[in-house]
């Protein structure tokens, strides 16, 4: 990680210099974080920083040591309430996407609660062959029987959101989707949504956010 943010430490100062000497940005190519180079760049970067790491005599134990911590079952579940449910989105190593389940209040309160899977994104990521990283829930109040899910690829900004009902477990047929972009919602009623999104040229911030709603 540290050679990481000092490489990208320079390049910003150098940015900047080349700016102030009113030179072109030989840098600008970062900008657009999904190319080709800056991805690969990002992954030369990466390898730097995993092959520093590993050589120290402390990384073994220390990367073990953090891997039972996160995949540990001793873990509270946070928990949140949608409709007279209690929802908590749970990642292991058996399921490093991650899980959203939900149960009841008493069954939650017991040393070891019976969980009802409401999404496997394991499963769904496989199903779809897509990266999909969870990015929350927005379900509609007060009768909570629609949910927007966020999902984004590989864990950036921008996420797709699909309308999903709890109670059937799945995705509504034809229903709210939008596709991938750096995007805000909220429900106005079933049937209708306030949207912030990509609505074409004009429409978004110099950093790709959204102006319009």
């Amino acid at each position: 990680m540290k050679i990481m943010g000092c490489a990208l430490y320079l390049s910003l100062l150098a940015t900047a210099a080349h700016a102030a000497a009113g030179e072109t940005d030989p840098y600008l190519w970062l900008e657009n974080i999904q190319g080709k180079q800056a991805l690969s760049w990002v992954g030369e970067q990466n390898a730097r920083t995993r092959a520093d790491l590993s050589r120290q005599a402390d990384y073994p134990a220390l990367r073990r040591d953090l891997l039972s911590i996160l995949d540990s079952n001793d873990r509270i579940p946070g928990i949140e309430k949608i409709g007279v449910l209690y929802y908590n989105f749970w990642r292991d190593k058996d399921h490093p996407r991650g899980l959203w389940r939900r149960t009841t209040l008493d069954e939650y309160r017991k040393a070891a609660p019976q969980w009802e899977t409401v999404l496997d994104l394991d499963q769904l990521a496989k199903k779809e062959q897509e990266n999909w990283v969870w990015q929350g829930a927005d379900c509609l109040r007060p009768s909570q029987e629609r949910c927007l899910l966020r999902l984004s690829r590989g864990g950036g900004d921008a996420a797709v959101v699909r309308e999903f009902d709890p109670a059937a477990k799945a995705f509504v047929k034809d229903g709210f989707q939008l596709p991938e972009a750096k995007s805000e919602l909220s429900w106005q009623d079933r049937d209708t949504l306030y949207v912030m999104s990509d609505f074409g040229p004009g429409s978004l911030t110099d950093s790709g956010y959204p102006r319009i709603v």
